[in-house]
């Protein structure tokens, strides 16, 4: 008799849960937006250092994903201090790397060639850059076919309007 009353019960409680219908479920609104993605295309220009001395810096940037691409450019900030250091500062080049998140790769190729007082010398840069609004700064490394290793390389920049 047990049995048929537990029965009976469940029947009842079934019966009655699927008569009220399921539950409203809560309306799922938007997710929060996450901040704007980062868009580095455009003019930025600030100032450098490395073991070859200080440098004025022009980047020109265009952006496709997280695809960064453009020109570089390297100028002595005393161009006619007649040093060694100063020569090797004036390139002109071009730029490519990554953006992850606010973290970009940076690589810097000035070939040999071109209109600069060292045309017989290829730099190769390498390094990262933390984006912060607009301003970057980055750390990298790097050879000159004519002089040798850079080292501790700095750049801070700032976006142009």
């Amino acid at each position: 008799m047990r049995s048929i009353l537990a029965a009976m019960m469940g029947a009842l409680v079934g019966a009655s849960m699927s008569s009220c219908g399921s539950s409203p479920s809560m309306p799922i609104g938007p997710s929060t937006p996450t901040s704007a993605a980062i868009n580095l295309s455009g003019t930025w220009s600030g100032t450098g250092s490395d073991s070859f001395g200080p440098e004025l810096v022009t980047w020109m940037l265009t952006q496709s994903g997280t695809s960064v691409s453009g020109t570089a450019e390297l100028n002595a900030v005393n161009p006619a201090d007649g040093s060694c250091g100063s020569c090797h500062k004036v390139k002109k080049g071009t730029f490519s790397g990554t953006l992850s998140g606010a973290s970009l790769s940076v690589t810097m190729t000035f070939a040999a060639g071109g209109d600069v007082p060292t045309p017989i010398c290829v730099v190769d840069l390498s390094g990262s850059a933390t984006v912060l609004d607009r301003r970057m700064m980055a750390s990298y490394t790097g050879t000159d076919t004519c002089e040798g290793f850079f080292s501790d390389g700095k750049i801070e920049l700032t976006r142009q309007p």
